[in-house]
């Protein structure tokens, strides 16, 4: 079976970062290395480079950045992270749109590709210009426009190209639905992406992994073993390499099979659906996506605020769980309740394929990290509690889990 799927928090905190959590990052390593980074609060770089000697984030493997919502918790570590990935520390005196042009004049390759809402593009180029940064390689800005925006943009919006801006990039328009569904391919996962309710135009990204190859049965290599001179002389050279076909994605769609002499006939094992995960932004209320990401694996879901009597020392008498909850709202946030909740509502493990999470982020600067004050301590009660609330809305039962995440503690989805 395929390695696992890791996700990666690299920042846990909401508005105000603190020493236990930094500002809003994820990374999802693909069983290929390559990594997906969502979000980039300021100090991203920073948690990757302190990460390096535990997990094998490289820079050179952080092909493509998707952003949710231009607060700056959430996208104040983008250049910095660009300049990083791309060495802008001293740069190249030529502009990379040049470098390595082939014949007939041919690009080169972009190196880092970002997506995210209307201003994303006018926000990295300006900040490049501004700083005087040179790049040594090449990226893209692609916008995905909500409904209301398609043909509201203005010519010189964007601001003017900057250097390293390979080319401008796609303004992606949604369907009649008002999702972007299947934007992108990378490796194996195709990419869609749906508004999600905030104080500010905030995208949810949905992963979906295709089809992958199922478990082949224990006797399989024994009962080819059994047969292997007969196999050989029958035009198989290598008989056991009929067990790595049916592993490889590419030939899923192929009918295999192996006649042995005994009148078995060996096929391929029942495919097993991809999985997938879907990760929201911040919202209180990202009911819009859920037809998008119905029966998803993973759910990874802001809870900023939580209501905790008796758990939570600074729980005042007059917050009863409605006007916690409220004043999440209010501020376009949720509560551990509201993702468990929505987790019951997109039927998060459902079909019980494989064990189904339900990864809480974003949390109050109030929330310290689990083991903050040692085991045992007010944290570890705090996050526990808050634990809690999502998993009796949800539903907890086996073969599902609620994860509180941790910055630099990995979260593995297997196959």
């Amino acid at each position: 079976m395929p390695p696992p799927i890791i996700l990666l928090p690299l920042g846990t905190s909401s508005a105000i970062s603190t020493p236990t959590r930094g500002h809003s990052s994820l990374a999802i390593v693909l069983p290929t290395s390559t990594t997906l980074l969502f979000d980039c609060g300021e100090g991203t770089q920073g948690q990757i480079q302190r990460l390096k000697p535990s997990y094998s984030i490289k820079h050179s493997k952080i092909s493509k950045i998707f952003i949710t919502h231009l607060h700056g918790d959430h996208v104040f570590g983008l250049v910095p992270l660009l300049a990083t990935i791309l060495n802008g520390a001293g740069g190249a005196e030529d502009d990379p749109r040049m470098l390595g042009e082939g014949e007939g004049g041919s690009k080169r390759a972009v190196d880092v590709e970002i997506y995210g809402p209307r201003g994303v593009r006018m926000l990295v180029r300006r900040t490049v210009q501004t700083t005087y940064m040179r790049l040594e390689g090449g990226f893209v800005v692609h916008e995905l426009l909500f409904a209301d925006e398609v043909g509201d943009k203005k010519e010189g919006e964007d601001g003017e190209p900057c250097l390293g801006e390979i080319e401008r990039g796609r303004d992606i328009l949604p369907n009649k639905d008002g999702f972007w569904k299947n934007f992108l391919e990378v490796d194996n996962f195709i990419v869609s992406a749906g508004e999600i309710k905030h104080s500010v135009p905030c995208i949810g990204y949905v992963l979906m992994e295709r089809p992958l190859p199922g478990k082949i049965p224990p006797d399989y290599a024994k009962r080819i073993s059994k047969f292997k001179p007969e196999l050989i002389r029958a035009g198989y050279p290598n008989p056991m390499s009929f067990l790595a076909e049916l592993q490889r994605p590419e030939k899923l769609g192929l009918e295999l099979m192996l006649s042995l002499p005994d009148g078995t006939v060996l096929t391929r094992p029942p495919v097993v659906r991809g999985r997938k995960i879907v990760v929201l932004g911040d919202t209180s209320d990202p009911s819009l996506i859920a037809p998008l990401a119905e029966g998803a694996d993973v759910l990874v879901h802001e809870a900023t605020n939580a209501h905790l009597p008796g758990i939570d020392p600074r729980t005042k008498e007059v917050d009863t769980y409605e006007v916690v909850e409220e004043r999440a709202r209010s501020r376009g946030h949720s509560t551990p309740d509201m993702a468990g909740r929505f987790a019951r509502r997109l039927g998060l493990g459902g079909d019980e394929v494989r064990e189904a999470l339900l990864v809480l982020n974003h949390f109050s600067s109030r929330y310290k990290d689990d083991e903050a004050d040692g085991v045992g301590g007010v944290a570890m009660r705090i996050m526990g509690g808050v634990r809690k609330c999502a998993e009796d809305a949800w539903g907890i039962k086996e073969g599902r889990r609620v994860i509180c995440a941790r910055d630099g503690v990995k979260i593995e989805v297997k196959a």
